[in-house]
């Protein structure tokens, strides 16, 4: 690893184990053992450090949740599935994100561009999954991305208050059954076969 992929790994740690908020630069250099001018190198504030996650993890996630002409409900869901799992790697960014938003504008303002795409990417995914026959014509579409978006963004503080005693996968598998239930109301008969399918490989996971 390259000192500036050491600081960026150390730090995730760190913010993941303590908050980002109780986590400082020389703080952060003691631990890996170099100076602090050997990280403000890399990224003069903390806020830029934090910022550098951010942009890692919308990279991931960009990966993952992509616009398909053919997807199934299946892996839609599956799809989210792996962006739970990418959150709890990133949890600190979560478990921040109002102060993240009211403290650090690059990431907010990047975020709102993020959500403006990531909304336009799920309503096309959702009216593919109705033109293929998965979703009744009725599904209200709109609904249905508001409530995956606020359950993506805020799930880990949710998890963190009332599920600390599950393991990180325990939690990734009971959200994303909440996530897969919330389909079943506008699933036609191949639809609810597909969250089914997702549910019962969540079980075995």
């Amino acid at each position: 690893m390259t000192t500036e992929e050491k600081i960026v790994a150390k730090a995730l740690e760190m913010f993941n184990e303590r908050g980002i908020e109780y986590v400082g630069l020389r703080e952060l250099a003691t631990t890996l053992g170099i100076r602090v001018g050997n990280i403000t190198y890399y990224f003069p504030t903390k806020d830029d450090l934090v910022n550098r996650l951010s942009v890692d993890l919308t990279a991931l996630n960009s990966q993952i949740v992509t616009e398909e002409a053919n997807l199934s409900l299946y892996s839609f869901l599956d799809r989210f599935r792996q962006v739970f799992q990418n959150h709890v790697t990133y949890r600190c960014l979560f478990l921040s994100f109002v102060h993240l938003m009211e403290q650090n504008k690059v990431i907010a303002e990047r975020y709102n561009g993020v959500e403006k795409r990531r909304y336009a990417t799920l309503m096309a995914n959702l009216r593919s999954l109705q033109t293929s026959g998965y979703l009744t014509s009725e599904a209200d579409t709109g609904f249905l991305v508001s409530v995956i978006a606020l359950t993506a963004r805020f799930w880990i503080s949710e998890a963190r208050i009332s599920f600390r005693h599950l393991s990180p996968s325990e939690q990734v598998r009971h959200y994303a059954t909440m996530l897969g239930k919330l389909f079943v109301p506008y699933a036609t008969a191949e639809g609810k076969a597909e969250v089914q399918r997702f549910l019962d490989e969540l079980e075995e996971k």
